[in-house]
């Protein structure tokens, strides 16, 4: 080889060498083992993005309730208004601002008859449910318009669906906005058709006019029929709608105790902990479709842990919604034995799997003795964002969950067993600046400080949830993945928030624009840190 070919041979070397090089950086760049962000909003109810702390804890938040409910029965026509885990829906419409809400009420007059008839809740001949419709321009004070559609007694009721030959009983209906429909048919009810055959799902334009063609939809091999609660989520990534409900199967297990046969029947089955071949508790099913007729399989979703819940607890209801990046959820437990109901707080990353916050402990309590929410809580609605707030609509109830419905069969020594005037189902409200479930929190005493891990994002401007106490502040710094400080971002050019912003746009002498792959400190003071987000 001559000289001339050597050195020919060597640039190529050089060159193939420096492709290389310039290919490890590229891989090195996008290290998979980072996180990856991108603009959206990092919560705290797990470690995910925690690399270390310092002086700081983890606080769990809380709504402020309005002491009186903002819709309850105060119409000749209403006779149960069955505010419960599944029996009503709350939209404010993105065409008009107006608040709308729809609600059962079920013809319940006559506990004796029910009795009679043999304890059976679906007669919908006797004891029929239809939809009612309410409306508000801010959400706090509501109005039921008299409309055209339904007329009681010859005056015009709120009535919008059932009771009548079209749709005999309309049960447990969730009402929600369908992003991939037609203007005409952008809301959706998928309903219980008590009487007729399992689940339906309606079309409307306006949410009073529902279409009478309903969608008969089938859940893989269990056709049409679930069990009678449900909530519906659609996710913006998949473009799947999300049923979550109960399996027609859950309760069709046989126990080998024959004790039970010497005691009477009771609406509640045994329950044999630790044995899940025996689950007779209430647990969340899942099941997804992409066009609302064809679902899945429901596969389990939630179920109680006898190492962490009560012996009787079970899961009765769930709710999902999405903010950034998360998926926060509402299960309703039910403690079966005081007939009483109330709501944890879970959380998702990817909105298939679930965990609790803090299993076992009650977020959303009961009222107090004697209040119109005593005994029974439920969130089984998305909260609605207005402002920097969001808006919780919930239901409650004066009364337990079945003694009043079965009670008088059982011979239960209960008063609303024979007294439906102890029966008051109703929705309330509460209201808590956005995302502020959980923070990261550090005190006046000593300063708290709070690691993140490297990660990738897709904007540049640091954006906080947060919240000082006076004289708190909170500082931040930008580094590198192995924590050296970038220069322009380090935590003496940072200005100090001392403020209250669920959107604080943080800057360093007046930089906004962090590298996309990078780590934060953040400096605290007597101070809540709720979520941080990158924008572009």
């Amino acid at each position: 080889m001559s000289f001339k070919e050597i050195i020919v041979c060597s640039k190529r070397f050089i060159l193939i060498v420096l492709v290389l090089m310039c290919s490890a950086v590229a891989v090195q760049a996008a290290d998979s083992t980072d996180l990856v962000i991108g603009r959206n909003r990092q919560f705290f109810f797990d470690t995910a993005i925690i690399e270390s702390i310092r002086n700081v804890t983890r606080k769990v938040h809380y709504p402020e309730r309005m002491a009186e409910p903002i819709i309850q029965k105060d119409k000749p026509w209403e006779h149960i208004t069955y505010f419960t885990s599944c029996g009503w829906s709350v939209i404010r419409d993105p065409q008009d601002g107006v608040f709308k809400c729809w609600y059962e009420d079920w013809v319940y007059t006559d506990q004796q008859e029910f009795v009679k008839d043999g304890g059976g809740l679906h007669n919908a001949a006797k004891r029929p449910s239809r939809y009612l419709f309410a409306r508000s321009a801010d959400g706090i004070k509501w109005e039921k318009p008299e409309l055209e559609l339904f007329s009681e007694d010859g005056k015009k009721t709120n009535i919008v669906l059932g009771g009548d030959e079209n749709f005999k009983s309309v049960h447990s209906a969730c009402v929600f906005l369908d992003p991939y429909a037609k203007k005409s048919e952008r809301f959706k009810m998928a309903f219980e058709d008590r009487g007729r055959s399992g689940y339906k799902i309606l079309a409307s334009g306006d949410g009073i006019h529902w279409q009478k063609e309903a969608i008969k939809p089938t859940f893989g091999d269990f056709g049409n029929h679930l069990g009678d609660v449900v909530t519906i989520a659609v996710d913006p990534q998949s473009r799947k709608y999300i049923f979550n409900t109960r399996h027609p199967q859950m309760y069709n297990v046989q126990g080998p105790d024959s004790v039970y046969k010497k005691t009477p029947s009771y609406f509640l089955k045994p329950i044999y902990p630790g044995n899940p071949y025996l689950q007779n508790k209430r647990r969340i099913f899942r099941s997804e479709s992409s066009d609302l007729v064809h679902w899945s399989n429901p596969q389990l979703l939630l179920a109680p842990d006898d190492e962490v819940d009560n012996l009787d607890d079970a899961f009765y209801s769930f709710c999902q919604y999405q903010s950034g990046g998360m998926w926060i959820g509402f299960v309703h437990v039910l403690h079966m034995t005081e007939n009483v109901m109330d709501v944890q707080l879970c959380y998702s990353r990817d909105g298939e799997n679930f965990k609790r916050f803090q299993p076992g402990k009650t977020w959303f309590k009961r009222g107090k003795p004697g209040s119109w929410n005593q005994y029974m809580i439920n969130i089984p609605n998305p909260p609605i964002e207005v402002g920097d707030e969001i808006y919780i609509y919930y239901s409650g109830s004066k009364n337990h969950h079945d003694w009043w419905i079965t009670g008088l069969k059982e011979g239960l020594n209960v008063p609303e067993a024979s007294d439906l005037s102890k029966v008051g189902y109703a929705l309330g409200l509460a209201r808590m600046k956005r995302d502020r479930y959980v923070s990261l929190s550090a005190f006046d005493v000593r300063d708290g400080v709070i690691v993140t891990k490297p990660f990738h994002s897709r904007g540049r401007r640091l954006v906080i949830n947060a919240r000082c106490r006076p004289g708190g502040s909170i500082e931040v710094e930008a580094a590198d993945k192995d924590g050296k400080p970038l220069e322009g971002f380090e935590r003496e050019n940072c200005t100090p928030f001392t403020g209250d912003s669920v959107s604080h746009i943080v800057k360093w002498k007046g930089k906004t624009n962090i590298p996309k792959r990078s780590k934060l400190h953040f400096y605290m003071k007597d101070a809540d840190l709720f979520t941080f987000e990158f924008t572009k």
